[in-house]
């Protein structure tokens, strides 16, 4: 007698590399994150100096590069750190001691410290610029001209764009490189991790290829740019009328912005954040008491350029409500297509994800914060 076949099953959603034998249950989490996700992932997991998940699954292997967006703000943070610590640069010094341009009464007293923790009042700029404006540096131009938008040091609001334009004339004026020489010459070619600003030639041939939602405002936010209490950021307009032609665009890929041109993969992000802080790697680029300054809470509260609560140290984020991260003493950032990097140094555990796919509002995307709260559950456990 002829058997029936077997009934065909659904695909699924494979998990490819390394998994603890402790850490199964992550690496479901993880399998169905990518089930339910568009694109591709990868996620990475340092405990006690132990890799426990190095996963990726979806369009992307663990080796393809992909763009982070504003995670490369950790970096970023994590070299003007490194910079104080070594005697190169002063961080309550007024950025007009040094960079001319500054040296206005408005302006004058804005201090690096207070471009890291989002409260020199320049979040964003006045003036519409284009792409081709971007990609030739007139943000830096427009910033230098650009009024506060309070009172430098009394508020906080994020600087998506201007953080990372801000950084890098600090480090111009005050140490004659920018923030990509730095990170390149003390992070990562000594500890052999990917992280650039930009794909160079040859890694921007094999960068993820990403995909994008329709955005869609919170019913928060949308009262907030109703109302007039949003600020407008000019700089944020290219994006804003098409991020996905915006991102796919050859030049920007390649753009050297510290704010949000990051490329990296889940591996390189947590091992070279174990390198430069010495969390789950033993012994850092930074000294301990340098690790403790990044992470010290410095502002907290409405997010005037966000328009929610947010907590940062110098230049990372803390955990709040809409990123709680792993909770306590942990700290990272999180960037618009999803990716999230965090670290806890209570625990000696770095996490690091990386996403292909940008979900319709930006920030951490639903499978970071599954995988993160996970996680927190997987560390209680043990």
């Amino acid at each position: 007698m002829t058997q029936p076949p077997p009934p065909s099953l659904p695909s699924y959603a494979a998990v490819n590399g390394y998994v603890a034998e402790s850490a199964g249950e992550l690496a479901e989490v993880f399998s169905r994150v990518i089930a339910r996700s568009r694109g591709g992932a990868q996620c990475t997991l340092l405990v006690d100096g132990e890799e426990i998940l190095n996963v990726s699954g979806g369009s992307v292997q663990a080796d393809t590069p992909v763009q982070v967006f504003s995670v490369s703000k950790a970096i970023v943070a994590s070299a003007a750190m490194h910079a104080r610590q070594n005697g190169k640069l002063d961080l309550d010094q007024p950025l007009a001691s040094y960079w001319p341009e500054m040296n206005k009464s408005s302006t004058r007293d804005i201090t690096a410290r207070m471009v890291l923790d989002h409260s020199c009042g320049i979040p964003g700029v006045s003036r519409v610029l284009s792409t081709d404006e971007l990609l030739a540096g007139e943000l830096d131009r427009a910033i230098e001209q650009q009024e506060p938008f309070w009172e430098p040091g009394t508020e906080h609001g994020y600087g998506a764009f201007t953080f990372g334009a801000l950084m890098n004339g600090v480090f111009t004026h005050a140490l004659d490189v920018d923030v990509a020489t730095y990170v390149d010459q003390y992070f990562t070619t000594p500890t052999g991790h990917d992280f650039w600003f930009g794909a160079p030639d040859g890694v921007a041939q094999r960068l993820a290829a990403l995909s994008f939602d329709f955005p869609v405002l919170t019913a928060h936010h949308a009262e907030a740019l109703a109302t007039g209490r949003a600020l407008f950021d000019g700089s944020f307009v290219p994006i804003l009328s098409g991020a996905p032609f915006f991102f796919s665009d050859p030049r920007v890929v390649r753009a050297n912005w510290p704010s949000l041109s990051g490329v990296s993969t889940a591996t390189d992000l947590a091992h070279l954040l174990a390198a430069i802080t010495g969390i789950s790697s033993g012994t850092g680029l930074l000294s301990s008491e340098s690790v403790a300054e990044l992470a010290r809470e410095r502002r907290s509260g409405m997010d005037r350029a966000l328009c929610h609560v947010t907590r940062f140290g110098s230049g990372v984020e803390l955990p709040h409500v809409y990123s709680p991260m792993l909770g306590g003493a942990s700290f990272g950032h999180q960037g618009a297509g999803g990716a999230i990097v965090v670290l806890d140094p209570a625990r000696d555990v770095v996490f690091s994800f990386v996403s292909t796919h940008t979900q319709p509002t930006v920030g951490a995307s639903d499978a970071a914060l599954t995988l993160l709260a996970a996680t927190n559950e997987w560390l209680a456990q043990r």
